[in-house]
């Protein structure tokens, strides 16, 4: 059959008012799709119509072209999507005569094909037999897109979908073992088609499986900063539920804990988080469960328990014996606790608020020689609590320290410092003796520890009888105080404070009790410490037996007893015939001259003897006449002993120096450390006889032991010490003067005595200067040890005090106005510098004028006195040179090699000109502000040839052109060539009134003679220091020369190179090791390569002995670039206004005086020494 269509025209009626076909409903939806022409059906009844196409929103009208677009009558207006596809509506439109027609309106709707994303859910599928299996999948698409959802199972097709869905769900029910595998769901627009696939597995029943192996201990450090994560790995139908447990119990979760069922997740790690945990996994349909334990160890760095809850510092009783303790708590717990410990010296800082950092002197608690004795040490582990306890018992607390105990373990290490502080807690004293006199100048001293107490007061107790007992502790509340009317002293050292009351020619007003109150810094609690002082009445000496006379045998002994009586104490005197009786051989005075003693009497000491006692208040004398019987004939047994003995003394005597003379001249390496801070210059003499012929004067120098208080040690050695000392009217008798005492060590060998004795006569011998530390007294009479007074210098050593100041240095002074107190100017300036300098020179030539040697000249053996007055010492019995890093070790001696001149070095010849070049070397010190000399040199075999061959420290930061010209002049290589210690004096002299007129003042330094006469006290900074009435000048130094080294032009003596070689110039090589004492660097003298220091100097040749020596200044080049020397490249000489630089070679020709190395008895005036400084 065949169906025609056939166009049949409406009526003109309807042609004229129809000219659209209408439609059944009222609007009509066009779908468009992109890319294509769409067809609007606004058919027409009539041909040939003018129709166009409108659209609303927006509106438009689109006229047919013919070409894209056109009106056909039988099927509507064709038209391109693209012009359209933004309409919301349109409708077709003509017009026939004036009358417009409109087509129906017709609603366009763009129809997509893109599909975005086609997912399928769930993705993985786990079942057991006889579940039900649903799949989604699910397109995302653009609008109005319509889907076709395709099945496939492992590549067969599963279910067929002809209907357009924008989802489609698969449902399989009672699943199989068979239906396991890949379900694929396909989605096609026509255009576009995408695929997604889902897995499923069937098993048989539900199950849970665990993974072996199981991991059953977990170790972690505490507070490790990444998370922990313990995982659990399991297989598994259905998801099991979970839980966990630690120790038994379920597991809390908070922030920091994660709790899943394949793992746990910790976050910053605790210690209470290790313990025992178990994984319990169930099995939802069976109810099976499925447990896995494991233990977690939490490593946890060892700390120390006293550090939170203790105090850093320990006071302690002297003489007590306290336990130190430290508890270290840890996991693994620390198997032991280690103790180390420091000497107050080692680390003065430590007790002055200084971070500790900065000591590293620690030794291991079983070298405790020299110290507080260790009795033992008790450790005791818990396992348990994870902690360790650890206790020091100290045997006897004698002097401050510090402690250190550690503890370790795998994890981390922990340390505590303990400041050990020995207190001798509160007491009072009375001077100048416990029992005083009616006169006397009374003080009563109240000295505490400031770590304990603090507010010190003296009151006067009233209401108190004479007969009325107190204990000598009392609550102050429970007394009855007055302030006393007389005066009162405070001082303060180190960690005590002092305070004073003084009772001048106290009288029995003064008699009474009084109270010393102190504050306990934390309790507050006040305390009062109770003194009466009761008064001796003065009573004149009187003899209270009185002497018999007496017959005695020749040859036999007589002892005569004065037995005296009076206050004050009388002094006693013996005469033989109005003959004052000495003290000699056979004669023996004791018992604070009560006893007089004859040994082997003989005829001539027949006679009247009389026992004179005198106090202030009068004289007493007794009488007795000796009477010698029998004859002086000795017998065969009398003279034989003394006879062998002498002939064998002189045997043993003539051996030791047969043996002494056969020996070579001992090296270096086998001087042996002495005593004797400075060395008598005497041409032949040995030694000990020079000491031996020097006197002490005992009624001149004694200082009676119960007038010095000694207080802190000063410095410590191996055989001696210095303490800080109060002496009571060692300079006026009402006056109380801190002091350095000098005194030997307990177990002190009778050799140590006598050197410390030897260095007192010597002391007397160089007698006073104000650069010098002078004697002030000594304690040798028996009953007690040996002590040397010397002044107290409060500033310390040189050195320590210019590296202190460092910080505040400055080339000038600041300007103040005249109102303004210049002295609170605290800055170190050129100045000042140039003035410490000046002030040993003066030293230096006083002692070379008493014939001294120093041989330690150094700046650590400066002392800084008031005022800015320096103080030439050498404590050589208190400085350890086995630990002063300044002491080199040459064989088997500790030799300061950094200061020694080449000649002392190589010949161990000491001399004045010795002494200049370690003045030399003092004056680097001083313009470094205390830098250790020669710095980054390794101090070897090598050192000493280079110096030998001229090799010269580089000049120092703070050092002019004219110091570091002096310092070379030290440094020359013959000793005779050098400056004296005169010149040195004149020319610094120079510098300084030039330094001081800078600051627009004269300065004109005043020196004291060398007579033994009172010191002076003198500023050298101010202008207005004057000499006092009395005093002895010497020739005052005159400042109109220009400030070079005065030496006379006609000396013949040679100059320096002018170029001279610097140790950084000059690549320090490194010699082998050697098997001997150590240097510096690690390296040590054995005595054969003593020996070849020996040689060395034989193959040297005389690199400055040809040079003439200027005496203007001469110009300086180091033979490396002046940025290697820090120091002005060139100046210009005053001799020749050619300028010299440290790049360029410049030959001085000049007419040179050759003058042959000196005779071998050039040195004869000088002396060679057994003993080397210390």
């Amino acid at each position: 059959m065949i169906l025609c269509r056939v166009f049949v025209p409406t009526s003109s009626y309807a042609q004229e008012k129809v000219p659209f076909v209408p439609s059944e409903k009222d609007y009509e939806v066009v779908f468009i799709r992109e890319g294509q022409r769409v067809v609007i059906p606004c058919r027409g009844s009539l041909e040939n119509l003018n129709v166009t196409l409108h659209t609303k929103y927006p509106n438009k009208e689109l006229h047919p072209d013919g070409k894209d677009s056109w009106w056909d009558a039988r099927t509507g207006f064709t038209v391109p999507s693209h012009l359209i596809s933004y309409a919301g509506v349109v409708s077709c439109q003509t017009r026939i005569g004036n009358e417009t027609f409109k087509s129906p309106l017709y609603i366009v709707a763009v129809v997509g094909y893109k599909i975005y994303n086609l997912s399928l859910t769930p993705v993985e599928v786990r079942l057991s037999v006889g579940e039900r299996l649903v799949l989604s999948c699910l397109a995302h698409t653009e609008l109005n897109v319509g889907i076709e959802f395709n099945w496939t199972h492992s590549g067969q097709a599963l279910v067929s979908a002809q209907t357009i869905s924008l989802s489609n769900t698969l449902i399989v029910e009672n699943v199989t073992v068979d239906h396991t595998g890949e379900y694929t769901c396909t989605a096609s627009s026509g255009q576009m088609e995408k695929s997604a696939s889902a897995f499923l597995k069937v098993y048989e029943k539900p199950f849970i499986d665990i993974e072996e192996p199981w991991l059953k201990v977990w170790e972690v450090n505490v507070e490790d900063q990444k998370s922990t994560q313990i995982p659990v790995k399991y297989l598994a139908y259905p998801d099991p539920s979970f839980k966990w447990l630690k120790n038994g119990l379920p597991l809390k979760e908070d922030y920091r804990i994660k709790q899943r069922s394949d793992a746990l997740i910790i976050r910053g790690v605790k210690e209470i988080d290790a313990g025992n945990y178990t994984i319990v996994l169930i099995n939802k349909i069976t109810k099976e469960e499925q447990r896995r334990s494991f233990q977690l160890l939490v490593n946890v760095p060892p700390k120390i328990i006293e550090k939170e809850v203790a105090v850093d510092t320990d006071v302690h009783p002297y003489g007590s014996s306290p336990t130190l303790r430290c508890t270290a708590r840890g996991f693994p717990t620390p198997a032991l606790i280690h103790w180390q410990w420091m000497s107050k010296e080692d680390c003065p800082e430590a007790f002055s608020e200084i971070p500790l950092k900065k000591c590293t002197g620690w030794r291991d608690i079983t070298n405790s020689s020299g110290h507080n004795p260790v009795d033992r040490i008790v450790t005791d582990t818990d396992h348990a609590q994870k902690k360790i306890v650890s206790s020091l018992k100290i045997k006897k607390a004698e002097a401050r320290a510090l402690y250190r105990c550690m503890a370790a373990n795998k994890v981390a290490e922990d340390s505590r410092i303990i400041l050990f502080h020995v207190t001798r807690g509160l007491e009072v004293s009375m001077l100048p003796s416990n029992e005083p006199v009616e006169e006397d100048h009374v003080a009563l001293r109240c000295r505490a520890d400031k770590l304990i107490y603090g507010n010190l007061a003296w009151f006067r107790v009233a209401n108190i009888s004479k007969s009325e007992q107190l204990a000598s502790v009392q609550p102050c509340r429970s007394l009855t105080l007055q302030p006393p009317s007389q005066s009162v002293l405070a001082t303060q050292h180190g960690t005590n404070v002092t305070l004073e009351l003084l009772l001048p020619n106290a009288s029995r007003q003064d008699e009474g009790l009084y109270a010393c109150q102190v504050q306990n810094i934390k309790t507050k609690e006040r305390t009062c410490l109770l003194r009466r002082l009761s008064l001796r009445g003065l009573e004149a000496a009187r003899v209270v037996n009185n002497l018999t006379d007496q017959k005695v045998n020749i040859s036999a002994t007589i002892s005569l007893l004065c037995d005296v009586a009076g206050t004050p104490t009388p002094t006693v005197v013996w005469t033989k015939n109005n003959h004052t009786v000495v003290e000699g051989s056979g004669v023996i005075l004791s018992q604070q001259n009560h006893v007089l003693t004859i040994q082997r009497v003989k005829k001539e000491d027949s006679g009247l003897y009389t026992c004179t006692a005198c106090n202030s208040r009068g004289c007493d004398t007794s009488q007795a006449f000796l009477t010698t019987e029998g004859t002086e004939e000795k017998t065969n047994v009398e003279l034989i002993v003394p006879i062998g003995s002498v002939v064998i003394a002189m045997f043993f005597w003539l051996l030791i120096v047969f043996v002494i003379r056969g020996r070579k001249r001992p090296n270096g390496g086998d001087l042996k450390a002495g005593y004797l801070s400075m060395i008598l210059d005497s041409e032949d003499m040995p030694m000990d006889e020079q000491c031996e012929r020097l006197t002490y004067d005992a009624n001149k120098w004694e200082f009676p032991r119960e007038r010095l208080k000694l207080g802190d040690p000063l410095g410590r050695g191996a055989f001696g010490q210095v303490v800080e000392a109060a002496a009571f009217g060692i300079e006026k008798a009402s006056t109380c003067t801190t002091v350095a005492v000098k005194m030997l060590k307990e177990g002190a060998t009778s050799s140590e005595y006598r050197a410390l004795m030897s260095e007192l006569k010597i002391l007397i011998h160089i007698g006073h200067h104000l650069n010098v530390v002078n004697l002030l007294g000594a304690c040798t009479r028996p009953g007690g040890p040996l002590m040397v007074i010397v002044e107290y210098c409060k500033h310390g050593n040189l050195s320590s005090y210019l590296k202190s100041k460092r910080g505040e240095y400055s080339p000038y002074k600041k300007w103040v106005s005249a109102e303004e107190d210049s002295t609170d100017d605290d800055h170190l300036t050129m100045e000042d510098l140039i003035s410490y300098s000046f002030q040993v020179a003066k030293g230096m030539e006083f002692l070379s004028s008493r014939k001294c040697i120093h041989r330690d000249l150094a700046a650590r053996n400066i002392l800084l006195s008031e005022n800015n007055v320096v103080k030439i010492c050498d404590f050589g019995l208190a400085r350890d040179v086995y630990k002063d890093p300044d002491y080199v070790r040459k064989g088997d001696a500790r030799l300061p090699l950094k200061w020694m001149a080449p000649e002392t070095i190589f010949d161990r010849v000491y001399t004045t000109q010795s002494d200049v070049w370690s003045f030399g070397v003092l004056l680097w010190e001083i313009f470094s502000l205390g830098a250790s000399p020669y710095p980054g040199v390794c101090i070897d075999e090598s050192f000493c040839r280079r110096l030998k061959e001229g090799t010269r420290m580089r000049p120092p930061e703070y050092a002019t052109t004219e110091i570091y010209q002096t310092m070379l002049d030290c440094w020359l290589d013959r000793p005779t060539d050098r400056p004296t210690f005169a010149e040195l004096v004149e020319h610094l002299g120079n510098l300084l009134q030039a330094s001081a007129q800078q600051d627009g003042k004269d300065y004109i330094p005043l020196t004291v003679g060398e007579a033994e006469g009172p010191p002076v006290t003198l500023d050298p900074r101010s202008p207005n220091s004057r000499p006092q009435s009395g005093e002895i000048l010497e020739t005052q130094l005159h400042y109109d020369k220009p400030p070079t080294l005065g030496l006379s032009e006609q000396s013949e003596k040679c100059s320096r190179p002018l170029s001279v070689k610097m140790f950084e110039d000059i690549p320090v090589a490194h010699s082998s090791v050697m098997v001997s004492g150590h240097t510096d660097c690690g390296m040590g003298f054995s005595p054969e390569e003593v020996k070849g220091l020996n040689q060395l100097q034989l193959q040297i040749p005389p690199s400055f002995s040809q040079l003439l020596r200027c005496k203007s200044k001469e110009s300086l080049a180091s033979e490396s670039s002046n940025q290697t020397s820090g120091y002005q490249s060139g100046y210009h000489s005053d001799d020749t206004d050619t300028p010299i630089y440290a790049n360029e070679e410049v030959i001085m020709k000049h007419n040179m005086l050759k003058k042959p190395p000196p005779p071998s008895d050039k040195f004869n005036m000088e002396i060679r020494y057994s003993t080397p400084p210390v």
